[in-house]
């Protein structure tokens, strides 16, 4: 695929830092996270892109680029790369040395994350956001859904979820990665985005930090399932799904959540 146009949108200009990665998954805080980040980048004037987003943006798929082998030049530049939600195996390229560069990732108890991403995902009323150019792709997908029981989604959903876990702890070194929890910064955006760019050594007013974790900062009064950020606070799974759906994702999650920090 030809992408000459697109990643001519690219900044113009290298920082003076090393490639860096910011990481995350659907629906564990990634959108509050990568949106911080592109605005305290915007603002502080840091060589910054989401190729996730600027390729969602026209229309292509993940599915289109993430092992596409012809983009791997694109994430070798002294940028802050953010907007991932997986690891994408193009980033595995054996000339991009991604395992010898710092990161920070952003992760969420799983069964929480996935009861999100059935409300965003898993209805044909979804509430994931449109791309810019060419919405009509995502509103076919979003048209074909077969609306299911919500107990039925998350145990269909929760292999997926566990290989995309497994790949960050396979495929990074984690001595070099900040890796932080969506129960713990929900409440104190302020000191995450500040520890963010602290990990990638790169200097940034501490004014430009409070002002955007402020923006950010978005805590419903109440829930409301047609909304990006529908409720917010942790646990949500504990409310929406019978108690032998919780033990059996308690059984999928074990492992690979106890690495990051779940005692499921």
């Amino acid at each position: 695929m030809d992408y000459q146009d697109i990643l001519s949108k690219l900044p113009d200009r290298d920082g003076d830092f090393s490639p860096c990665f910011a990481f995350s998954l659907h629906k564990c805080g990634s959108s509050m996270m990568h949106a911080m980040i592109g605005a305290v980048c915007n603002k502080a004037g840091i060589p910054a892109v989401s190729i996730p987003d600027l390729l969602f943006s026209y229309g292509i798929a993940d599915a289109q680029w993430s092992n596409d082998a012809s983009l791997a030049p694109a994430f070798d530049r002294n940028l802050l790369y953010f907007g991932f939600r997986y690891l994408p195996p193009v980033l595995m390229s054996p000339g991009l040395q991604t395992r010898a560069r710092r990161f920070a990732l952003l992760v969420r108890d799983p069964r929480d994350a996935l009861v999100s991403q059935y409300f965003s995902f898993g209805r044909k009323a979804g509430s994931h956001a449109r791309p810019a150019h060419n919405p009509e792709a995502l509103e076919k997908r979003l048209a074909a859904i077969e609306d299911k029981p919500i107990d039925t989604y998350v145990l269909e959903m929760a292999p997926a979820l566990a290989r995309k876990l497994e790949a960050y702890r396979d495929g990074l070194d984690f001595s070099l990665g900040l890796l932080r929890r969506y129960e713990d910064v929900y409440f104190d955006k302020e000191t995450f985005l500040a520890e963010i760019f602290g990990h990638f050594g790169i200097a940034v007013p501490r004014d430009i930090i409070a002002e955007v974790a402020r923006a950010n900062d978005v805590r419903p009064e109440k829930e409301d399932d047609s909304k990006h950020i529908r409720k917010g606070t942790p646990g949500d799974h504990a409310e929406k799904l019978r108690p032998e759906t919780i033990a059996r994702l308690n059984d999928t999650f074990r492992e690979v959540g106890a690495f990051y920090g779940y005692a499921l």
